[in-house]
């Protein structure tokens, strides 16, 4: 049965040396049965009379609101996989690219070390994602995917807005907890999930070309 790979982010991919940068910046595949909206937390924006269209994102939702959603994730059949880096870590070579070129290379290699057999006829869901952005992911699996001699993945690469998606949101909320627990060490939301993570990678050390 096809499957859903929504992909968030938290942190910036660029350079960790500008003001205001991310230390670290890290990628996150959620994937679900299915693409519709998540009887869960349709149930918990009721509990905290939220809007209908609430969005639930990390650093904008309290604590208590985070607290619930994770608990609330508990009931969710859902897989993480990750890729992070520690950008204060990576080469001369990587501070020489875009950060579409960063996110573009790191997300491929994320998708790669997913077995073939896993991806079937599946859809990847992107936060955000413009057309050139989707361009640009395509030219670089088709590229690594024929000199591996493999299918490249996914049937459709589609871009959405996380407001309408509770897929995305849920990516979202799990990308924000594991930068927190990678940068900080605090796993209180990390636990939560963490028996669904079926990679989690530091990709700190991976060569970033084009």
């Amino acid at each position: 049965m096809a499957q859903f790979h929504f992909l968030d982010d938290s942190g910036d991919p660029g350079s960790p040396f500008v003001p205001g940068a991310s230390t670290h910046f890290d990628l996150v595949l959620v994937q679900l049965p299915q693409r519709t909206s998540l009887p869960t937390f349709e149930a918990l924006r009721k509990v905290f009379h939220l809007p209908n269209g609430f969005e639930f994102k990390y650093y904008r939702t309290r604590e208590r609101q985070k607290a619930a959603f994770f608990e609330a994730t508990q009931t969710i059949p859902f897989r993480v996989r990750i890729a992070f880096v520690d950008k204060r870590q990576l080469g001369n070579r990587w501070l020489t690219l875009s950060g579409q070129e960063v996110a573009v290379a790191l997300l491929t290699s994320l998708i790669l070390r997913i077995p073939e057999l896993d991806l079937a006829n599946d859809t990847l869901i992107i936060d955000g994602a413009t057309p050139a952005f989707r361009r640009a992911l395509r030219v670089r699996l088709s590229h690594e995917c024929a000199s591996l001699g493999r299918t490249r993945p996914f049937s459709k690469i589609v871009g959405a807005d996380s407001a309408r998606e509770d897929g995305l949101q849920l990516a979202d909320m799990v990308a924000g907890a594991t930068r927190e627990y990678v940068t900080t060490g605090a796993a209180r939301y990390y636990r939560t999930f963490g028996n669904k993570v079926v990679d989690v990678w530091n990709a700190t050390s991976m060569e970033f070309g084009t």
